[in-house]
């Protein structure tokens, strides 16, 4: 049996989550896992920098209590690190930090600004996590507009340095030789623990363009796979649209009958939650679209910019892995031919300033 634990916490109360997490620690026996001198890492989602408020990152409350209880264990060294979309370098990082709310965890935590990395097997992979003795994976359970969910699985890809993503969002550029990608990269990195921000949730457009949706929840597991089982059963929508979790269960990562749900009973979302634009029924999996999707990547919908809310920063430019978006007058432009419909634009915008609409 693999098992998940689950705690429902109202809010984010630094208080009542410090609570959870002493309850999955003791679920999962984390306590006999850790020993003071070890270099922990806390992963959180760290997709942009952006207020914790709008739910599409992980809130640093969470943070702040999974870090309070290391320190109670008598844990010394704690790295808080990810690499968002865009540039990885110490300046992004530090606005990134402050506008997440995280560099008010300077007291509790090492912010990272190492932005070295490594070569571990066939992935380029930050220093921090490389370096990392235990790592703790901090997911914020979201929609995704490429990948339907993100969650633990998904989450580690902040493993691999800034602008080397949109690299494989261009190599991997159809929904199988990425959802692949992802699970060898977990693989990789495999983190010890990995715990779910489901607290506040997104629904819609996520990861970041999405509305909240409060679900009051935390999860952890010692498997990702199973965690994110639980997180799409959570959200009221079937595992097997999630190509993570479709492709673990065929490569036999996980096994959905042998998944123990300990702790706080479970309820799924009532409705379920509302899916991304780009999951219009031509492009769900059993479908003329989805297959289409599945094997050359050609999606029903594409980004494309609203001119009102535009303000020209650049970060759809700087994401974008096919270097086709240009700003004109301070208002970007995304040209239909070449985009591959990976939603990186639309996932780093600030401003909520791109539409995902019918091609």
């Amino acid at each position: 049996m693999t098992t998940v634990s689950a705690r429902k916490v109202s809010g984010y109360d630094v208080d009542a989550i410090y609570a959870a997490v002493c309850g999955h620690f003791e679920d999962l026996g984390v306590e006999q896992e850790l020993s003071p001198g070890m270099r922990v890492l806390l992963k959180p989602n760290m997709l942009l920098g952006t207020s914790p408020a709008r739910a599409a990152t992980t809130h640093p409350a969470f943070l702040r209590a999974v870090a309070g209880r290391l320190r109670e264990m008598g844990v010394k060294e704690i790295i808080l690190a990810d690499s968002s979309g865009g540039l990885y370098n110490v300046y992004t990082l530090r606005k990134t930090y402050d506008a997440c709310g995280f560099s008010a965890l300077s007291d509790i935590v090492t912010l990272n600004y190492n932005t070295k990395s490594t070569r571990i097997d066939k992935f380029q992979i930050i220093a921090p996590v490389s370096d990392a003795d235990y790592i703790i994976n901090c997911a914020k359970l979201k929609t995704h507009a490429l990948m339907l969910m993100t969650a633990a699985v998904k989450n580690m890809f902040g493993s691999v340095p800034g602008l080397t993503k949109a690299e494989y969002h261009c190599t991997k550029a159809t929904i199988e030789p990425f959802t692949k990608m992802l699970l060898d990269l977990h693989e990789t990195v495999k983190p010890q623990l990995n715990l779910v921000d489901a607290i506040d949730c997104m629904e819609g457009n996520g990861p970041s363009g999405g509305t909240v949706r409060h679900m009051g929840i935390t999860l952890a597991s010692q498997c990702a796979y199973a965690a994110d089982e639980v997180c799409a059963t959570l959200m009221g929508i079937n595992p097997t649209m999630v190509r993570t979790i479709y492709w673990a269960r065929k490569r036999g990562l996980v096994d959905p009958e042998g998944i123990k749900t300990i702790g706080d009973e479970l309820t799924s979302a009532d409705p379920a939650f509302r899916l991304p634009d780009s999951f219009i029924d031509a492009n769900r999996t059993r479908s003329g679209g989805g297959i289409g999707r599945l094997l050359w990547g050609m999606t029903s919908t594409r980004p494309v910019v609203v001119p009102e809310k535009c303000v020209g920063c650049g970060k759809c430019v700087e994401g974008c892995p096919k270097q086709i978006i240009t700003i004109t007058d301070e208002i970007a432009f995304i040209p239909q031919r070449g985009c591959i419909s990976c939603y990186c634009c639309h996932e780093l915008c600030p401003e909520q300033a791109i539409d995902i609409v019918k091609r």
